[in-house]
């Protein structure tokens, strides 16, 4: 061996096994909320111990490709990854690191708008205009009540993550935006139950640039999509990140989880 080169890295056979699998998945031969074939017919397919084909599972499980449901019921369903699942793994290592929501809200703030620019330029964009305003105008039903008025708005924000039509885009965004929503949500049940939400005007305020947005995009104006969406991205992201809280892996039920998954 050469100096300074490193050992090469034998997998274990549960390693093999699950790389195989790995590929099955994500090209697209085992689709998404199937259900693997049993252990007998893996087995069959691989001739393998049980207990490295469990093992394969359980390394497949970890990166968020199998959900493992154990009981009379029992399965293993097959789960493509989304911005979502991405989100976790990313937000783990930012809250690693005691990231601050403004430094999370500064790199949301330099991505999204880039997704408008490009929903912009769509060669479909009065369509996907027009599908934002729809979004836009459901918040006007919801100005009351202010966790779900913040619900509606993430929806607008992740539609308009999806709307830049670049898959690579779409991800990168997307997963920095599913992370910020776990944060949003978080802060929309606390200042709610806290009598501390925005007003009623500023909601508002808010499907106000929603709409200005989507008829920029509508129009086909780029520029202006651009420009829109950064700035109402700074004057709502300061009601989040005005505490200077650091970015936490949150569920439901306050442990260490991912937040929404983007569609």
């Amino acid at each position: 061996m050469k100096s300074g080169s490193r050992p090469l890295h034998n997998p274990t056979v549960a390693e093999a096994v699950a790389a195989q699998l790995r590929s099955r998945i994500l090209d697209g031969d085992l689709t998404d909320r199937s259900e693997l074939p049993t252990e007998a017919v893996l087995l069959e397919q691989f001739p393998v111990s049980r207990p490295s084909l469990r093992e394969a599972f359980r390394i497949l499980e970890t990166e968020g490709l199998l959900t493992v449901r154990r009981g009379k019921r029992g399965g293993t369903i097959i789960t493509h990854p989304t911005p979502g699942t991405a989100a976790y793994h990313v937000g783990l290592l930012l809250h690693s690191r005691h990231t601050t929501l403004q430094d999370l809200a500064t790199a949301r703030n330099l991505l999204e708008p880039l997704c408008a620019d490009q929903a912009a330029r769509r060669r479909d964009h009065a369509a996907v205009g027009r599908r934002l305003a729809g979004l836009s105008a459901l918040g006007e039903d919801q100005v009351e009540d202010g966790v779900a008025f913040t619900t509606l708005a993430v929806d607008f924000h992740q539609e308009l993550v999806l709307a830049a039509g670049n898959t690579t885009l779409q991800v990168l965004a997307g997963t920095l935006e599913s992370i910020w929503d776990t944060q949003e949500l978080t802060w929309a049940r606390s200042a709610v139950s806290e009598g501390d939400y925005p007003s009623v005007d500023l909601r508002r305020e808010v499907l106000k640039a929603h709409r200005r947005i989507a008829q920029a995009i509508q129009d086909g104006d780029a520029d202006e999509a651009t420009r829109l969406t950064s700035g109402h991205l700074k004057a709502t992201s300061r009601f989040v990140a005005a505490q200077g809280g650091r970015v936490r892996i949150l569920d439901d039920y306050g442990g260490p989880r991912t937040g929404r998954s983007a569609r």
